[in-house]
């Protein structure tokens, strides 16, 4: 055992009998992400490197504090990507915050998200234990699939203290196509698309356009633009487009004002809340910002209404992004009764003493 993961063992050990908190942080891009911060931090950066990649498996083992840039850099270099596509946000961000916050960009469409490529773990818990989940390969993964449920646990399990993912080839060929539609058009057009064997990788609907991404073999993206038509993007201008998307620069995420990030069923027509909205995901995924000027005397829609309207269509509302600390408290809608039994049952077994980032999925965790 390394001197770093041994002394780690022993903080965690002394915080649980001490009843302090610890909250392990990487490049701390997704700071802002979550219940707010408490306990003090364990700088993950100090572990980090890329323990082992065999291209030909398709998996790489990685330390969390392995800079997500260098990880892309490797797989690169043999043509291979993390097909989930991460956010970035800036080039501090790491691979363990990158599967801690379990966020996903454009390709979470066709490709899935980041818990479907982790294969296996190893997890520092809240009485100091180091813990093994899954393997390197998908036949080794049986029994209790913990490795899956480190995505998008934001650290309230334990400290993850070395990650095998599975990676995948880069697609041959690319093509973005726009459209010009309407809200309600974009989405029953996109939800059409998709139910055809079309290589639909990424969609991206704001103010009348909708921008679709194809990836796949040359002959499928080919047939796919004469398919579909619509104006064919520029290379270059679009592989910009996508990055902002992706990285969240685009113009719609930097604004200033509280943003909201829903999940819907995809085929959902508009929801007609007073604001603006961008959709993702064949609009399974729709973001929001509420109008703060909205004039005659008119409230501007509440947290519980967005909710309300996100519950009401079967889906989900989070309070992605806020400069209210208080309002962080509810970042993420309450799951029902049998989801909060089962969290809780996790925090039990895995944190019995209350060690990792408290609060920061719920502040009933």
């Amino acid at each position: 055992m390394s001197d770093f993961i041994d002394d780690l063992c022993k903080r965690v050990e002394l915080a649980a009998r001490n009843n302090t908190q610890l909250r392990p942080v990487g490049g701390g891009t997704k700071n802002f992400y979550g219940g707010p911060l408490q306990g003090e931090e364990v700088d993950m950066r100090q572990w980090a490197g890329i323990v082992e990649y065999e291209p030909t498996e398709l998996v790489i083992t990685v330390k969390p504090g392995t800079p997500l840039a260098e990880v892309e850099a490797a797989l690169a270099a043999q043509k291979q990507e993390l097909a989930f596509e991460p956010p970035r946000f800036t080039a501090s961000g790491t691979i363990g915050g990158a599967i801690a916050s379990g966020l996903a960009g454009p390709a979470r469409l066709s490709k899935g998200g980041v818990k479907d490529y982790v294969l296996g773990c190893t997890l520092l818990d809240g009485k100091g234990q180091l813990l093994h989940f899954g393997g390197v390969v998908m036949k080794n993964v049986a029994g209790y699939d913990v490795a899956r449920v480190i995505p998008g646990s934001m650290g309230t399990l334990g400290i993850a203290t070395e990650l095998s993912i599975k990676v995948m080839p880069v697609a041959p060929a690319e093509a973005t196509l726009q459209f010009e539609f309407d809200v309600n058009k974009a989405i029953s057009q996109s939800n059409e698309w998709l139910a055809k064997p079309l290589p639909i990788s990424a969609t991206f609907f704001e103010h009348g356009k909708l921008t679709v991404r194809l990836r796949g073999a040359s002959a499928a993206v080919q047939a796919a633009i004469k398919n579909m038509g619509g104006q064919e993007i520029e290379t270059q201008q679009a592989q910009a487009f996508w990055k902002s998307v992706r990285d969240q620069q685009h113009e719609f995420f930097t604004r200033e004002g509280d943003l909201w990030r829903l999940a819907v069923p995809p085929t959902t027509v508009d929801l007609a809340m007073h604001g603006e909205s961008v959709h993702e995901w064949g609009s399974g995924l729709r973001w929001f910002r509420a109008d703060e000027n909205k004039g005659n005397n008119q409230e501007q829609i509440s947290a519980e209404q967005i909710r309300a309207i996100a519950k009401r269509v079967g889906g989900h509302a989070t309070l992605y992004r806020t400069a209210n600390e208080a309002a962080r408290v509810q970042t993420f809608q309450q799951p029902d009764a049998v989801m909060l039994k089962l969290q809780r049952r996790l925090k039990e077994q895995f944190d019995p003493a209350g060690v990792f980032s408290i609060n920061r999925l719920s502040p009933i965790l």
